[in-house]
């Protein structure tokens, strides 16, 4: 840790200032990640985005720090806000960091991944995603692919983020198909493939052909539930290909490396925005990861193409997860 942060020092001292005025000339930022960068996942993803905008944008300088003590979260925060303009972290765990920090750096910009801080500042943006639009068109795979015109929802946790997947998904499932009955349920856990994999079966013998599933670790066994099953599944935030090679038909949710690539352009072009900010499909944050090609008909490619055209020009708009109070489970 001491190390790490010597270094950002040393790289800081080297034209960077306090200001958060972007120039050509000063572009500076860290990226203070409280998880491991290599888990093949979200953050490998959003760090990946973060390295390449800051050659693109052509940052002056810029440093991933990775903590792994909750106890230097706050202390790191403040060494490095007082040498970069950008502040890039993430999850929950520093909701109170930041809170704490960015006050006493007011020229400093800050972006919290995933994560609301309570009292919202002039500089800290909260980045979340439109979930909910990439799910619109998982929902038009499975309405369009479905056999018995049942398919299911299988969420982690009943909470916002995973309630927008689900809405989106009931959204364009009833678009492609008006006569598609969709069901849901909650594992209530976030790292329990045994219980993904109960859950995914109870759903597959409810006549439900398709499942799109948005569990987190819990994913593992709902893969395991389709093969087992022999029926299709949606994923979420990765590609499924080499999880569910045989029955996975595509998975929904963020663009990590995108997601870390625009936030590192809008501090270089001048377009930071402070407060709670969802990007979508128009910003290239969200996506419809790649088809299993000999599952998924070209017919519905080109169906699911022209949804998202609309999407983004504004002629669809899809609700987010304030819509599930007002739908039926099973409707």
């Amino acid at each position: 840790m001491a190390l790490s942060l010597v270094a950002v020092i040393a790289i800081a001292a080297c034209g960077s200032s306090s200001s958060a005025t972007t120039t050509a000339k000063t572009l500076t930022a860290v990226l203070v990640s409280i998880q491991p960068v290599n888990d093949k996942g979200v953050m490998q993803d959003f760090t990946a985005g973060f390295n390449k905008a800051a050659i693109d944008n052509h940052y002056t300088a810029h440093k991933l720090i990775v903590l792994s003590d909750p106890a230097t979260y706050e202390s790191t925060l403040t060494t490095v806000a007082a040498q970069f303009q950008l502040v890039i972290t993430t999850f929950p765990p520093m909701i109170t960091p930041v809170s704490n920090v960015a006050p006493k750096f007011p020229n400093t910009h800050f972006v919290l991944l995933d994560a609301q801080i309570p009292t919202p500042l002039p500089n800290v943006q909260t980045m979340f995603f439109k979930e909910n639009e990439s799910s619109y068109l998982a929902g038009i795979v499975a309405g369009a692919m479905t056999k018995t015109n049942k398919v299911g929802f299988l969420g982690a946790l009943d909470q916002d983020v995973i309630n927008r997947y689900l809405v989106g998904f009931y959204e364009g499932a009833h678009h492609a198909n008006p006569n598609v009955k969709v069901i849901w349920a909650y594992v209530n856990a976030l790292e329990d493939p045994a219980l993904g994999k109960q859950f995914a079966l109870t759903m597959y013998n409810q006549n439900v052909d398709i499942i799109h599933a948005a569990t987190a670790g819990t994913e593992v066994g709902v893969y395991q539930a389709s093969e087992q099953a022999k029926k299709f599944l949606i994923g979420a935030d990765v590609d499924i290909a080499p999880l569910d090679p045989m029955y996975g038909l595509t998975a929904a949710g963020p663009d990590f490396e995108a997601a870390g690539e625009l936030a590192m352009r809008l501090e270089a072009e001048g377009k930071f925005q402070a407060g709670r900010q969802q990007f979508g499909l128009k910003d290239g944050a969200v996506r419809l990861l790649p088809y299993n090609g000999t599952l998924v008909p070209q017919s519905v490619q080109d169906m699911v193409a022209t949804a998202k055209a609309a999407i983004i020009a504004g002629t669809i708009t899809v609700d987010d997860d304030t819509k599930l109070k007002s739908l039926t489970n099973g409707s």
